[in-house]
């Protein structure tokens, strides 16, 4: 089968699947599924803000799975945590409120970015496996913000909406600043998605090409890490590392090319967030949960994909040839 018919395919697939999981609520929850569509106005930008998160989650985890880093997410998360938690305590020592200053998330992104450029350094070593290194950075990182966290008196409460999100509270001035972050991110990782594969994927050959691996890998740290940080402030931790590897997971699978899987993978990703509060306002399911449910539901889909293409549309192909 052509690459491009798969991608019509898988495409098509993948879309009738969303509209059976919104006809399946509305036929289940009418009530509650017209009530949804009716407070649109109050679900506006949390959706929106969801749906770009996303599609930047889905990029992103097309080069992690390719890099078999897919842990790195946690890691970074957790360095990200020790940060915000690390402002916090120094405001606290000096007598200052930070609240949800923006202070506060520079200072997890400074150390999230810490966290990947350490990853990215020690990984050269050939004694040291990836996994025991995003473990360690993920230990060190958790125990030292248990550590502080019992030092902080107060501002718990803008820790946990910094740390875990809050999905559903995303006010317009908040989006806008999503918004001018993410399009640029996205953009980057497109026109430059060869760039970062090579590196993620095969360090050697981007240098055999002529190209700066050094330059590359910090470029596509940096971004990777933005991007973290920006989706944990939204959807909250566990919801971002499964966008980052139930969408790139299914893409890959049968993907005839690396078009192909981001193609795949940013539909997932972009139809996820939606889903899942659309599915949380009908059963009163707590919103990143129900991210995740939806996210096993099109897991689930993916072998009835496969088996598909392998016993009914290849053969229907070649007896057409």
């Amino acid at each position: 089968m052509s690459t491009k018919k798969t991608t019509f395919f898988r495409f098509i697939f993948y879309n009738l699947i969303t509209a059976l999981l919104v006809y399946a609520g509305a036929r289940l929850q009418p009530d509650e599924a017209r009530l949804f569509l009716e407070s649109w106005n109050l679900w506006r930008e949390p959706l929106l803000a969801g749906m770009l998160c996303g599609l930047l989650a889905a990029l992103l985890g097309v080069y992690i799975l390719l890099n078999r880093i897919v842990f790195i997410s946690l890691a970074i998360s957790q360095g990200a945590g020790f940060g915000i938690f690390l402002a916090f305590f120094i405001a606290s020592f000096l007598g200052i409120s930070l609240g949800e200053s923006p202070i506060s998330l520079a200072a997890g992104l400074f150390m999230a970015w810490i966290a990947a450029l350490s990853f990215a350094w020690l990984k050269k070593s050939p004694r040291v496996s990836s996994e025991s290194l995003i473990g360690l950075i993920y230990i060190a990182s958790a125990g030292l913000t248990l550590l502080l966290g019992d030092r902080i008196a107060e501002g718990h409460h803008s820790i946990d909406n910094l740390i875990f999100g809050n999905a559903v509270a995303v006010d317009p001035e908040e989006f806008k600043i999503l918004l001018v972050i993410t399009l640029p991110l996205l953009l980057i990782h497109w026109l430059l998605r060869r760039e970062f594969v090579y590196v993620s994927a095969d360090p050697d050959f981007i240098r055999i090409k002529g190209l700066r691996s050094r330059f590359w890998t910090l470029v596509f740290y940096f971004t990777l890490t933005l991007g973290i940080t920006l989706n944990l402030k939204v959807l909250g931790s566990l919801p971002v590392f499964a966008l980052m590897v139930i969408p790139p997971f299914i893409a890959l699978k049968r993907a005839g090319g690396m078009r192909e899987a981001f193609l795949i993978s940013l539909l997932i990703g972009w139809t996820l967030p939606p889903l899942g509060y659309y599915f949380s306002f009908l059963y009163s399911f707590p919103t990143g949960a129900s991210l995740i449910g939806v996210g096993l539901v099109y897991l689930l889909a993916s072998w009835i994909e496969s088996f598909l293409i392998r016993n009914f549309f290849k053969k229907n192909l070649r007896h057409a040839d």
